[in-house]
């Protein structure tokens, strides 16, 4: 039969304060929002972690943030966790009596909904600064307590859930990983010797000969907007950002571009802001750091590009690097994009590997809808779970 208790009679604060020594070393933690755990800063010489108390963090202590659990910084210790520290903002609690709460039951409790509300009414304020969630608030909270067994069933289950939908997850981060790496290897068919490639048609070519800079600029209006685009970093696109007004805008001119243009962005190039301008997106505005590219329909496919591109190699060779990504936001200039080389497919042979690619990134697309349904499995289970108990 449940029971409605108080926090503080069947949750002890333990502090376990620890000495430090400045010559050893220290893992602190910190506690993701949302109920994603605990997770492990980089260890510190003791002498590095100033003046502050620290106390050890142990298998089973339910952990919470005072200052972020109010959005659900709240976690069980396990046993990767052993040897661990944290500050006085991380709260461990052990049971009182282990046979009377779980303590992998009360983390679900107040991550559930009926919890957060209870976590919530004793972090009180308006903005975050103020949203501390204070030991004797939090001790004299009232919650229901269904018996142990209950308890332990209800946490095995959701902890067998949140495993199953953490492994599905990874799994299809991994696929999708993997789709992108597909798809590049289609346009640039890096099975294919130099001898190869040329033996099929394909031409060794700056792509300043199939393509060439786009400049429609237009004057900007007082009294006008303009659509405004962006380039997603990692090859993923462009994406629609607040038009630009005219009367509030400081810049006198913007450049217009147009479907099936190639588009890169300067700034971001280093980590692989380009792509193709597709049809929702024709006639919209950028400014001079994302320069455009009419493209020879006879030698180039604008998508095939986009996709050969989409390796930070390549990235790295645009910006004059042989290895790595080098400096974070050297711009790249035209002359570096005109002026490089590739090895240049046919154009039937591109418009194939497109249409391949259009598969690849299908399925990743169905993936990402398959995503959304592993991410509601835990909310729901979580619902089912506690929303009798409200």
């Amino acid at each position: 039969m449940t029971e409605r208790v108080l926090v503080g009679n069947v949750l002890l604060l333990k502090r376990r304060e620890v000495a430090i020594n400045p010559d050893a070393e220290y893992s602190l933690i910190g506690v993701y929002s949302f109920g994603k755990g605990i997770f492990h800063r980089d260890p510190k010489p003791g002498a590095e972690l100033g003046g502050y108390r620290f106390f050890a963090v142990k298998p089973g202590d339910l952990v919470l943030s005072n200052i972020q659990a109010w959005e659900g910084a709240i976690a069980r210790a396990g046993e990767q966790d052993a040897g661990t520290i944290g500050t006085h903002r991380f709260l461990t609690y052990v049971p009182r009596d282990e046979e009377s709460i779980d303590t992998r039951w009360a983390r679900w409790f107040f991550l559930s909904e009926p919890g957060m509300r209870l976590i919530r009414s004793a972090a009180p304020g308006t903005i975050m600064r103020n949203r501390t969630l204070a030991i004797d608030r939090f001790e004299a909270l009232e919650i229901p307590l269904p018996p142990i067994d209950e308890q332990r069933r209800v946490a095995e289950r959701l902890d067998r859930i949140e495993a199953a939908a953490g492994e599905l997850r990874r799994r299809s981060e991994y696929a999708s990983t993997l789709s992108d790496a597909l798809a590049v290897s289609i346009a640039s068919r890096p099975d294919l010797s130099d001898a190869a490639k040329k033996a099929s048609g394909w031409r060794r070519v700056r792509l300043g000969s199939a393509m060439q800079p786009a400049i429609e600029r237009v004057t900007v209006e007082a009294g006008e907007s303009y659509p405004n685009v962006g380039v997603y970093s990692f090859g993923r696109g462009l994406f629609e950002k607040p038009e630009i007004a005219g009367a509030s805008t400081s810049a006198a001119t913007l450049n217009r571009i147009r479907a099936g243009q190639f588009i890169y962005s300067r700034l971001f190039a280093f980590e692989g802001a380009y792509t193709y301008v597709a049809t929702e997106f024709d006639g919209s505005y950028v400014s001079n750091e994302f320069p455009a590219f009419d493209i020879d329909p006879e030698q180039l496919d604008a998508r095939w590009l986009a996709t050969f591109l989409r390796s930070p190699q390549r990235w790295a060779e645009l910006g004059g690097r042989s290895k790595g990504l080098g400096v974070r936001r050297q711009r790249v200039p035209v002359e570096a994009v005109v002026a490089y080389k590739v090895w240049l497919p046919p154009i039937t042979m591109q418009h194939a590997m497109v249409r391949a690619i259009d598969r690849v990134e299908k399925a990743t697309a169905m993936r990402g809808v398959a995503n959304e349904r592993i991410d509601a499995l835990l909310p729901a289970a979580l619902n089912e779970a506690f929303s009798a108990l409200s």
